[in-house]
């Protein structure tokens, strides 16, 4: 019978105990063993001493070398221990130290994951780089050019059919469908997507097949939280729900339900149902037009394949498959009708591309906040550094201890780096913490939508950077500290703390980004401030805006704005009762929405116009108070204003070359009958991102659309009723509203906007900006503040004798203060004169975003480098106050 220890435990216990330990552990473990072998347990014995020898590898029964004992990780430990008692024994100026950094920190990361999150869209899609969406160019010379991110349907066969580098295409559209039958029906944005979408895309689904989600025409698909909206606790899966097409209310079955599309996705929706429904949604000349831009076409390359070799054959495919298609009357020419490939992650930061259904994101502005965020840690190392150094002299007896001793100066920059590691590492635990804590808050405050993920991988990332910016942060005081001469410290003489240029690069180091960061929230204030007060040309305070409902079984823009139109006059009949509403109207479009209709035509000379449409009722112009320069508007009541009169603005009538538009016509040939009867003043109907464009207002769009080549529309042309509101609380508009909507339209769900909120929001970005950067500027200045009280702070040591004899002389507070804030005063005008033309540069960058936008002038570079003095005149007070107030005897002894 075999009675000896596994050998392989034996092998693993000499492999790591520690030679002194191995007889005598091993001993009792043999001991043990044999006792329970001879209790007649060899089986039990074994696993028993296994189980020992396990418990038994601990840290100090482990092996160690001798060298390292005795050198690099023995020398690290004590290190952190002297560093972690040197930090906690000057607890004032290690708390100073750690605030900075923790400011920096947490600036960097509350800015960085919001750049993260921007810089993250559509990366969860496993076959992202192989995914392309199409976009269509059609250039036809004479400024007709057409750059869209839309597509036609027919795209799908064109792209499959014709490139075997293709592996899959799929189409996505968004329309807007009345859910639901008769009580509380909502008009609710609803995704039509080919069946195999999804083999493309990478969504979540929980529930039903996700290989073949949409089996047939008449199956739909659900987000869990509106499964929640639409069915609560009850499982919606084989419920049915009735979705408004085609004039009729189809009963659709839910087959299955998927997560909530993550934020970081160019493609959002709810509700989803197959492209198998198109032919009840459009024509059947959409099928087969090249000039029907509807759909977002996705291509799925296969692997490896070159993009530049199918753009290489796609005029070749395109000439072919076009055959004897015309445009205005003309054949096609070849580069005419130009499709290419814009890949998926490139989407949502790219405004080079024309918008699809998806919003993008100015990638100016997140290089921006990228580049502020490291700034700011920047700032915080900063603020470190020059801390640290201006308390070196008070560690010079440490330094020459130790260097009497024997240290080299090796040792004493590990010793002295040590800190700096330790302190950052903690000011990393506690800036991840305040994030955490801080990004409900700071979401509120900027209008974003950031989150904390957190994986334990993201440990062993932090813990990096932490050292990574206590290595940073602490090199240049440590080189400083550790070249001490031993010979001036034991003499008493004052120490060299570095050299005065890169103490002074310091100095404007710091002013000149305080003087930057302030002046640039100053201008961009200013922009905002002048894109709100700005003369729109019309009037908004307290206008509400509601869009209509249509009949359900309504075809086409004229039957909608008809059936729109016929509801706001009965919706309008019961506001007219109270007498705080007035201004009453109805439009097809309101202000502080862009992607109004846009139309173009040939004119008689065959030359190319373009114009965008509103379609109002009689009272739409007067109820804004848009101004009339020649003849009149629309009149109520009036049948021919009704039929056939047109209103231009100011940029129309100067476009279409019209001298003497009232009385005239347009210049096209196929129009209906019409006459101009009025011209408004330019107003402001689209944001001041761009010029006014030429605006053509009527109210029967027929006579217009009978003489157009193409009409291109973004904002739903739907009704909307507007009306002013003159009580003092406008909560009480919204009150009245909903009260005469559902006495009016009982199955119909109601909503409002106030015309002021939107104009808003059509700078939300410019908003959401300046605020990021206000919040940075305000932790950079706290940051500057404490690395600027740190310069001082060495300043004021190294003149410390020189402050004592000047004392002695009869010099009053005043005159040391003068002493210490004589050396900044130019450090302060390089700075002001080195941010001047880097803030002109790129701030003029942000301003080209306008059409419309404020000059740059000189006040905000003074109100900047008045606060940046006004800061270093306290800090240097205070300094000089407690410079003033020390004995001279103390400052001028020799020990």
């Amino acid at each position: 019978m075999n009675r000896q220890p596994p050998r392989w435990a034996d092998r693993f216990l000499a492999w790591f105990c520690a030679p002194d330990l191995l007889e005598d552990l091993q001993g009792d473990l043999y001991e043990i063993f044999e006792q329970q072998c001879n209790g007649g347990h060899p089986a039990k014995a074994k696993y028993l001493y296994i189980w020992l020898v396990f418990r038994s590898f601990r840290l100090s029964a482990l092996k160690q070398n001798q060298k390292l004992k005795n050198s690099f990780f023995t020398m690290t430990r004590n290190n952190l221990k002297i560093a972690i008692r040197v930090l906690w024994r000057d607890k004032f100026n290690s708390a100073i130290n750690l605030l900075g950094l923790t400011l920096g920190i947490t600036c960097f990361l509350l800015l960085g994951l919001y750049v993260k999150q921007e810089v993250s869209y559509d990366q969860h899609h496993s076959k992202k780089d192989q995914i392309y969406r199409t976009w269509l160019k059609e250039d036809y010379g004479d400024g007709r050019e057409f750059f869209n991110s839309h597509t036609p349907l027919r795209f799908e066969a064109l792209l499959e059919d014709n490139f075997p580098e293709v592996e899959r295409v799929v189409q996505y559209l968004e329309n807007h469908f009345l859910i639901g039958r008769t009580e509380n029906r909502i008009e609710e944005k609803v995704a039509v997507i080919s069946p195999d979408f999804f083999e493309v895309f990478d969504f979540t689904f929980p529930r039903g097949d996700k290989n073949n989600p949409l089996p047939s025409r008449d199956d739909l698909i659900i987000s869990q939280s509106y499964a929640k909206k639409y069915f609560g606790d009850i499982d919606p899966l084989g419920k049915t729900l009735a979705v408004h097409i085609d004039s009729l209310a189809r009963d659709y079955t839910v087959t299955a339900i998927f997560e909530d599309i993550p934020k970081e996705s160019s493609i959002q929706f709810d509700l989803a149902i197959s492209t198998e429904n198109s032919r009840r949604i459009f024509s059947e000349r959409t099928f087969t037009g090249w000039f029907h831009v509807i759909a977002e076409t996705y291509v799925l390359f296969h692997k490896n394949t070159q993009i530049s070799s199918v753009g290489a054959k796609m005029q070749d495919v395109v000439m072919a498959q076009m055959g004897d298609a015309t445009y205005g009357n003309k054949e096609m020419q070849r580069d005419q009708y130009n499709i290419g490939f814009q890949p998926l992650t490139d989407i949502h930061l790219n405004p080079n591309i024309p918008l699809g259904y998806a919003p993008v994101s100015n990638p100016q502005y997140v290089m921006i906040l990228g580049a502020i965020g490291l700034l700011v840690l920047v700032m915080a190392c900063v603020n470190y550094t020059t801390l640290s150094a201006g308390q070196s002299l008070r560690r010079s007896k440490e330094v020459g201890m130790r260097k009497v001793l024997g240290a080299a100066r090796r040792t004493l920059v590990y010793q002295y780096l040590s800190e700096s590691l330790v302190l950052a590492v903690i000011a990393m635990g506690i800036g991840v913490t305040l994030t955490f804590f801080l990004i409900p808050t700071f979401n509120a405050l900027t209008g974003t939508e950031i989150f904390f993920q957190f994986e334990w991988l993201h440990i062993g990332i932090y813990l990096l950077i932490g050292l990574f910016i206590g290595l940073i942060a602490g090199s240049y005081p440590a080189l400083i500290i550790s070249a001490f001469k031993t010979i001036h410290i034991l003499n008493g003489s004052n120490q060299s703390t570095g050299k005065l240029a890169a103490r002074k690069g310091l100095v404007i180091l710091q002013f000149l980004v305080a003087v930057f960061l302030i002046s640039t929230v100053l201008i961009m204030r200013q922009q905002i401030n002048y894109l709100m007060d700005k003369d729109l040309g019309y009037e908004y305070n307290a206008t509400v805006s509601a869009q209509l409902p249509i009949a359900s079984d309504s075809r086409g823009m004229r039957d909608a704005l008809n059936s729109g139109m016929a509801n706001g006059e009965l919706l309008k009949s019961q506001l007219e009762k109270y007498p705080e509403i007035s201004e009453i109207a109805m439009g097809s479009h309101v202000f502080g929405t862009n992607g109004w209709v846009h139309a173009a035509f040939n004119d008689k000379n065959g030359d190319f116009k373009w114009f965008r449409l509103l379609v109002v009722d009689s009272e739409y112009l007067p109820s804004f108070n848009i101004e009339t320069l020649e003849g009149r508007t629309f009149e109520r009541d009036n049948g021919l204003d009704q039929r056939q009169s047109v209103v231009l603005n100011e940029t129309a009538v100067e476009y279409l070359g019209l001298e003497n538009p009232v009385g005239g016509k347009l210049p096209g040939a196929e129009f209906g009958e019409h006459q101009i009867i009025g011209v408004v003043k330019d107003f402001h109907y689209s944001s001041l991102h761009t010029q006014v464009e030429p605006l053509i207002i009527v109210q029967n769009p027929m006579l217009v659309f009978q003489g157009v080549s193409d009409v291109d529309i973004t904002d739903s042309p739907r009704p909307k009723i507007v009306f002013t509101y003159t009580g003092s609380n406008l909560h009480g508009a919204v009150e009245i509203l909903q009260k005469e909507w559902e006495t009016t339209f009982p199955n119909e769900a109601w909503n409002y906007e106030f015309v002021d909120e939107k104009i808003r929001s059509q700078y939300e970005s410019e908003a959401r900006l300046n605020k990021l950067i206000v919040i940075a500027t305000v932790l950079s200045m706290l940051i500057a503040g404490l690395g600027l009280f740190g310069l001082i702070m060495l300043v004021a040591n190294s003149k410390i004798k020189e402050i004592g004899i000047r004392k002695v002389m009869g010099a009053s507070p005043f005159a040391i203060f003068s002493l210490l804030v004589k050396g900044f005063a130019l450090q302060l005008l390089i700075a002001i004169t080195l941010s001047i033309p880097l803030t002109v540069s790129l701030i003029n960058q942000w301003l080209e975003n306008f059409a419309y936008r404020v000059d740059i002038n000189a006040t905000p570079f003074l109100l900047s480098a008045a606060a940046t003095l006004i800061i270093a005149v306290l800090v240097i007070g205070y300094h000089s106050m407690r410079a003033s107030k020390v004995n001279p005897i103390d400052s001028l002894r020799v020990e």
